[in-house]
């Protein structure tokens, strides 16, 4: 009778564990289908092969425009990240180039995400390993697929701007939570009538970098099978990156063990200043390379 019914146990444990390892098989599959279907031909070939830190380029993509830059660097020794916001303004000189053509964000019309790459890598000395492009309906998409992210609006905004069909109607303390409008904030920097954010788009960078730690938050709070179920789609349609599925996933696992309290996120220095008739914002070389230095020197 014992026998009988240690033979049964067994037979649960082969068919429990045998149904584990298909459910482990069919979502590694499905995953690695979703991730081969954002990563971009020819993988990172030509990039730099990160030793020990791995340096990533975050392109938040708008009408053609690099609107968002981050350089993000993850020290996997530490479980440390590091997230340097460059504002879309900075001055970065093009040879025949003049005016706007000198904004660090116009590169990527040159040559999309790989020319911002390179011109990030020229204004930091920072070498950057990957680049993730997302466009901001990602952004709307993800925020929606999290369930929300509710955010107080800091200041009143009022902007329109019929062209691209922006509207930004907020007052502050209300708080928003929903995709459109964490999108409108994202992209808010002045009002029809003049104000905005006393520091310029040194103010849309902080909403910017505040968002990003409540979706970082939000994201290490969940397991990492939940986060695929809910992210798939919009990752899918609006995410691009030139990582390898198996890049992707070894990154994912090691991000995964970054405190929230080991993340850390700053602004490159500069200031702002007209040129050309038009506001650029001019990197501080030697405050960026003190800032930096870490990153630099750890290749």
């Amino acid at each position: 009778m014992g026998k009988s019914k240690n033979q049964k146990f067994q037979r649960f444990l082969k068919v429990f564990f045998t149904i584990i390892l298909v459910l482990t098989i069919i979502s590694y599959g499905a995953a690695y289908i979703l991730l081969n279907a954002i990563s971009v031909d020819g993988g990172a070939e030509g990039y730099p092969t990160p030793q020990n830190r791995v340096n990533v380029l975050v392109i938040g993509v708008a009408k053609g425009l690099a609107d968002t830059i981050m350089l993000c660097s993850l020290n996997p020794d530490t479980n440390q990240m590091s997230v340097y916001s460059i504002p879309r303004d900075t001055y970065f000189q093009r040879k025949g180039k003049g005016g706007a053509s000198n904004k660090i964000n116009s590169t990527y019309g040159s040559g999309g995400a790989d020319s911002v790459v390179k011109s990030v890598e020229k204004l930091t000395g920072v070498p950057v390993h990957y680049y993730v492009e997302v466009d901001y309906e990602a952004v709307r998409a993800i925020v929606d697929s999290l369930g929300g992210l509710p955010v107080e609006v800091p200041q009143d905004m009022d902007y329109d701007d019929p062209l691209d069909d922006l509207h930004i109607h907020f007052k502050k303390g209300q708080v928003v939570k929903n995709g459109e409008d964490i999108i409108k904030l994202l992209r808010y920097r002045k009002n029809n009538k003049g104000g905005g954010y006393k520091e310029g788009d040194l103010g849309r960078i902080k909403m910017q970098q505040h968002v990003v730690k409540l979706g970082i938050k939000r994201i290490l709070n969940w397991n990492i099978v939940g986060n695929f179920v809910r992210l798939q789609g919009p990752v899918r349609k609006y995410v691009k990156t030139n990582m390898t599925p198996a890049q992707m996933m070894v990154f994912a696992m090691k991000a995964k063990r970054v405190n929230k309290e080991n993340i850390d996120i700053q602004t490159v220095p500069g200031t702002t200043k007209t040129m050309e008739g038009l506001s650029f914002f001019v990197v501080n070389t030697k405050e960026m390379n003190k800032l930096l230095k870490d990153v630099i020197e750890d290749k």
